[in-house]
């Protein structure tokens, strides 16, 4: 069996540790798993067929913002690991708000706005975030008027979303998910930074979830079957909301801080999905 660990090229270097974890993983599970970037391919249709170069995969891990791409791979019988819908919905924050919204999930009160729409409603300081930037970056605290323009035609041509600031910055809740379940609860949190992202020198630990939490995440799970993700809860005035649900997610936190082997049981659970389907 041939699977592909699909990256951007740009963001190979930075992830090597998890690329690492991944071929170690599918060569204990005897799976021939080849790393590939999304320059190496071309794909498309013809002759009134899909097309995949140079070669199509039994099954595909993609770790990059590719809905297209996962897609394609899926019109072509090639299980993708998040589905295509996961990557349409959770790499764009717009569509991310308005899929909680209409499925009575709770978020912060959010405006979609770019450099060309810029009005929104909240007062200041407002945090303003690229719709399609992940890791805590392309994520700014506005103070001003003239502060949030600034940074909205930094964001361009990515569009972005507003929200008001919660009153514990600095501060998430992350459950990874496997499967559809909850395998681990992070607490992140920074001291000198509004962003609580591990990848930006924040701190973490493990944490217990509520069971208010819990009830989201197994709301999310039923709609959107995902592989695995991680499901961010910020806090605001006593209440829980989702803030994100991640798709490529990060696992540094748990091979620092837990004895999970969150990649060998994610290639295990690949494999049994694979099996349950053929």
């Amino acid at each position: 069996m041939t699977g592909f660990l699909i990256y951007e090229k740009e963001n190979v270097q930075r992830n090597m540790r998890f690329v690492e974890f991944f071929m170690e993983a599918a060569k204990q599970h005897h799976v021939n798993l080849k790393l590939v970037t999304v320059d190496q391919l071309s794909f498309g249709t013809r002759d009134g067929m899909p097309f995949l170069e140079p070669e199509v995969p039994d099954f595909a891990v993609v770790r990059c913002m590719q809905p297209l791409l996962s897609a394609h791979l899926e019109s072509m019988g090639v299980p993708v690991f998040n589905n295509a819908e996961i990557s349409r919905i959770c790499n764009d924050k717009r569509l991310t708000h308005t899929f909680l919204t209409k499925h009575g999930l709770p978020t912060l009160p959010t405006a979609f706005v770019n450099a060309m729409m810029p009005r929104h409603p909240f007062a200041y300081p407002v945090v303003v975030k690229a719709a399609g930037g992940c890791g805590g970056r392309k994520v700014f605290l506005c103070e001003s008027e003239q502060d949030y323009l600034e940074k909205l035609n930094f964001i361009f041509p990515d569009n972005a979303v507003v929200q008001p600031l919660c009153d514990s910055p600095g501060k998430d809740v992350r459950i990874y998910m496997l499967g559809g379940k909850p395998v681990q609860a992070m607490l992140r949190y920074s001291e000198n930074d509004f962003r609580s992202n591990f990848g930006l020198h924040g701190t973490a630990r493990t944490t217990t979830p509520t069971q208010e939490m819990l009830a989201m995440c197994d709301k999310i799970a039923g709609l959107l079957h995902p592989a695995l993700v991680g499901i961010d809860f910020i806090f605001h005035q006593g209440k829980t909301y989702i803030n994100e649900i991640e798709d490529a997610v990060g696992t540094r936190m748990l091979y620092q801080y837990t004895d999970l082997q969150i990649v060998d049981m994610y290639m295990a659970y690949i494999l049994e999905s694979i099996k349950k389907t053929s």
